[in-house]
């Protein structure tokens, strides 16, 4: 049972990956965040408390805001991805996390490779499903 907040992934991205992907310079640009953490409106179930994070996953309605169709859900994988074990179940689409939990807090939801959202979720332990790290830029 795990929520957005208490997330090991969550501590990833706002730690060793961000430190690891971005220069000093460009860390200073990520701006802080303060994410509304929404229970899934389907199944009721309880997101956790709302967070300020850096680097994030999107909400179920941050990504059906920001791709307004499956088809802009699509998500092909980068090169380094591939090796790492992330499913492709067409050959060519991955399936991607996002934060918000799915019919329980052992399940967090995703999107497929035919770009639809699935609000029921998938295991929070898998391990072959894609990272899609969402942030936004400070350009004061």
């Amino acid at each position: 049972s795990v929520t957005w907040e208490s997330c090991t992934l969550r501590s990833w991205l706002n730690g060793e990956f961000i430190k690891n992907a971005f220069s000093k310079d460009e860390q200073k640009l990520v701006a802080k965040t303060k994410l509304e953490n929404k229970d899934n409106g389907e199944y009721g179930t309880d997101a956790g408390k709302d967070t300020m994070d850096k680097v994030f996953l999107l909400s179920i309605d941050e990504t059906k805001k920001y791709f307004s169709s499956d088809d802009a859900r699509k998500c092909e994988p980068t090169e380094y991805v591939v090796p790492q074990g992330v499913y492709l179940e067409d050959g060519v689409n991955v399936w991607w996390w996002l934060r918000s939990p799915g019919t329980h807090q052992a399940l967090a939801a995703f999107v497929g490779e035919s770009g639809f959202v699935y609000a029921n979720g998938n295991g929070v332990t898998g391990e072959s499903l894609a990272i899609r790290p969402a942030l936004w830029i400070n350009l004061k």
